[in-house]
């Protein structure tokens, strides 16, 4: 898939852009580490994000019959999070879920856009619905800290006050993310991510590579599928119904049977765990994470790097 060159090129100000496996890299500029201010304003870029949009006559039917999360639910001030699965109740893919301008987006990590998209579209055949990547003018950062709200009232003039609400000011959209610290996902297009960027320069924000955005899923215990892991699991294995990701009221989706009889049964299965260890092995996602008798434990879902205290911080699906 494509990315929004300008917005490559105007990162590129900031910090170092490399390319590798169809993926943009940001690394900014030389600066105090963000994980040592985590309280602080942090902004980074998500090149690793990507918007699904759902339109069509039949968008609002077709989803309420596909996702774990209610559809009905969602309103212009309030999104979800929800999946997709097969039909053996694995996830295909997860999302934050937004309803906004007649039409339904779904922001996800870009490596699970392709599988979720090509699922979507073997239900579709017989729908009215349009199932497509967002404009690539759309761009996506990442904001956190607990002064997060001082630059989005200056230049949106207010914040989503609670988890998973969003509001927008002309064209651009802010979506309050769930967990204990204050997050946030801004996007736009770059006419106004320019001067938004710019505003939260001014309050000195630290600059951070997207893999801080990572950490703090990893801190809120959520983990997100991408395309290595994408099938593998049920939603009681990514905790989705703990983050009210499923809903056990709204009927039929596809899926549904197997995930409401793990549900209701109570039966065994595979749980999330933390990890952190020593980088004396690294870890990507999709590995198996194995223990100090190399036996394995389980499959790496979030991974991310603390350099300066040499430790890898990993969230995991248990065998």
């Amino acid at each position: 898939m494509q990315f929004n060159q300008d917005f490559i090129k105007f990162l590129s100000n900031y910090g170092f852009i490399i390319r590798e496996d169809d993926l943009y890299h940001y690394t900014p500029s030389p600066q105090k580490d963000p994980q040592e201010h985590s309280e602080e304003l942090i902004i980074c870029p998500l090149l690793h994000w990507v918007w699904l949009k759902v339109s069509g006559e039949d968008r609002k039917k077709f989803l309420q019959g596909q996702l774990t999360c209610d559809v009905h639910s969602l309103t212009e001030h309030h999104g979800h999070l929800g999946a997709h699965c097969n039909r053996q109740g694995k996830v295909i893919a997860t999302f934050y879920i937004y309803w906004r301008d007649g039409a339904y987006y779904l922001h996800l990590p870009r490596s699970a856009a392709q599988p979720l998209q090509d699922a979507l579209k073997q239900y579709a055949k017989f729908s009215k619905v349009n199932i497509e990547y967002d404009d690539l003018d759309w761009i996506s950062v990442g904001i956190a800290g607990k002064h997060s709200y001082k630059p989005l009232r200056q230049y949106v003039g207010l914040e989503p006050p609670l988890p998973n609400q969003q509001c927008f000011h002309q064209d651009v959209y802010v979506h309050r993310v769930p967990g204990t610290i204050d997050r946030f996902v801004c996007s736009t297009r770059l006419n106004q991510m320019i001067p938004l960027w710019q505003t939260f320069l001014s309050h000195k924000a630290t600059l951070a590579n997207e893999s801080i955005w990572s950490k703090y899923d990893i801190d809120h215990r959520f983990a997100h599928i991408r395309l290595k892991t994408s099938g593998l699991f049920t939603p009681h294995a990514l905790t989705l119904p703990e983050h009210q990701g499923v809903s056990f009221t709204k009927g039929c989706y596809t899926g549904q049977e197997i995930v409401a009889r793990m549900h209701y049964l109570g039966r065994a299965r595979p749980a999330l765990c933390y990890s952190a260890h020593p980088l004396d092995i690294s870890y990507s996602i999709g590995d198996t994470l194995l223990d100090a008798q190399k036996q394995p434990i389980g499959t790496v879902l979030e991974s991310y790097i603390d350099f300066p205290k040499k430790t890898q911080y990993l969230l995991v699906v248990s065998q």
